[in-house]
């Protein structure tokens, strides 16, 4: 058995298990088979196994007993679990509820952006003109006519891709998984950016991925400490965001991004990049890493739940050929495909006006906000920013002498939610960084939220 299988045999056994525990097909504290027994009777390598079982441990699915096996934990575990632990399981997954007030935690648009109307006339449309299609299993690389009108408009960001090359995903994160499940290899080094995407780094560890964490200046990865680590080791994927970066909305520089992609040919590894916030510019469109990309080394993801609806977990994926048909088989065996209704009825959005007419008036929406935001940050004593982002949805902040936990402690009394650093990190330090993002929230909250802010730092420096 070959690794790539080997990898993708104990996720599918993880997700199995997972999945029978949830549906209560185990009792309580049942004990699952032995290693060498499952092993057996699955005819894969003990380790497989070891690796499925650990990570249903990690996740609080089984426990262990030194010398007797693995058993099914008590279903309600998760419920009894310590606050603080509850507390770092929200902010991993960027979904804190502060009840009735000023959320800067949430990075999904406000809902009353969402051009309901006219994507309703789109599903109609498509409902009466493709009919009982729509509810059979799309092709699992995506609907032909949503590839053929994303080529068409990646044309225009000088991106040439055939729609053949193209994967329809649902959602940046079922990206970075399936990348993960089907290239990444159980210990392959895998280079990220400090700070990045918590769902990454998540997705890398499940994988069995070295990860290893480069610093972010203000035009990019620092090349200095990349180039001394690329010296010594073998790297197989480098995953990072290009443009108006999460957490610290900065963008890469022309001359890097051309660097990177030298160094990824000269050491033979590939990127990832994740863009999701690039149609978010103020001033010029920024143009993608992929854009550039001679050599077939960049895989790139695309979402749209920045700019569109998020709950509609659409995106694609590009990747050279002989990657890509790995990535797609696994797609077909994690969820066959993203659903065809909403494909279809998404390809008639792309097809019209509208998108363009959404997307700009988003713009000016979150430059007003960006400007607002930017203005007010600027005058608060003890809080440095990072960088002066030119798009995107983040301020990446830091006040000296105070820990971003604190902060965020004194914030949330105040229902003001924010997310601290750590989330953000490899070593889940925060380093007193906080990131603040206004997606979701309105002018006058802006206005009132940064106020409240301004007050809590003030109350942590007089204590």
């Amino acid at each position: 058995m070959n690794l790539d299988n080997q990898q993708i045999l104990y996720l599918q056994i993880y997700e199995k298990i997972k999945h029978d525990i949830i549906e209560n097909k185990y009792a309580e504290h049942e004990k699952l088979p032995s290693i060498r027994n499952l092993a057996k009777k699955l005819e894969v390598n003990n380790i497989t196994i070891v690796k499925a079982y650990d990570i249903l441990e990690k996740d609080r699915y089984v426990y262990k007993k030194r010398g007797s096996g693995v058993y099914i934990n008590n279903l309600n575990a998760k419920k009894n679990v310590l606050e603080e632990e509850i507390l770092m399981e929200t902010f991993k997954y960027g979904k804190l509820e502060v009840e009735g007030e000023i959320n800067f935690a949430n990075s999904n648009p406000n809902g009353n952006y969402f051009p309901i109307t006219k994507f309703k006339d789109c599903i109609n449309y498509v409902i009466d003109r493709d009919q009982e299609k729509i509810f059979a299993y799309e092709d699992p690389k995506g609907y032909s006519g949503l590839r053929n009108i994303i080529s068409k408009h990646l044309k225009v960001e000088e991106i040439i891709s055939d729609p053949e090359d193209i994967q329809i995903i649902s959602g940046a994160q079922q990206g970075i998984d399936l990348i993960t499940k089907s290239l990444i290899h159980l210990g392959d080094s895998v280079i990220i950016e400090n700070p990045s995407y918590s769902g990454a780094i998540t997705s890398f560890k499940r994988g069995g991925a070295k990860i290893i964490d480069v610093p972010l200046l203000g035009d990019g990865m620092d090349l200095k400490v990349l180039k001394n680590i690329l010296s010594k080791k073998k790297i197989s994927y480098l995953y990072l965001m290009t443009n108006f970066h999460n957490p610290t909305g900065i963008s890469y520089s022309k001359k890097k991004k051309l660097k990177l992609l030298e160094l990824a040919k000269k050491h033979d590894f590939y990127i990832i990049e994740d863009d999701s916030s690039s149609d978010l510019y103020y001033k010029d469109k920024p143009f993608s890493l992929k854009s550039m990309d001679i050599d077939e080394r960049v895989i790139y993801i695309k979402s749209y739940s920045r700019i569109f609806m998020p709950g509609l977990r659409l995106g694609f994926l590009i990747a050279p050929k002989e990657k890509l048909k790995y990535i797609s088989f696994t797609k077909y065996h994690t969820d066959i495909s993203t659903p065809g209704l909403i494909q279809r009825a998404f390809e008639h959005y792309l097809s019209s006006d509208s998108w363009e007419t959404h997307t700009k008036k988003l713009r000016s929406i979150y430059k007003k906000k960006f400007e607002i935001s930017y203005n007010l940050l600027k005058r608060i004593e003890h809080l440095k920013l990072f960088a002066v982002p030119q798009g995107g949805l983040y301020f990446w902040v830091k006040v000296d002498k105070v820990t971003s936990e604190a902060l965020f402690l004194k914030a949330l009394q105040k229902k003001v939610g924010i997310l601290p650093g750590s989330i953000f990190k490899l070593n889940e330090k925060s380093d007193g960084w906080v990131r603040l993002c206004f997606a979701d929230v309105e002018i006058d909250d802006i206005k009132k939220g940064l106020k409240i802010l301004k007050e809590s730092i003030e109350e942590l420096y007089n204590l």
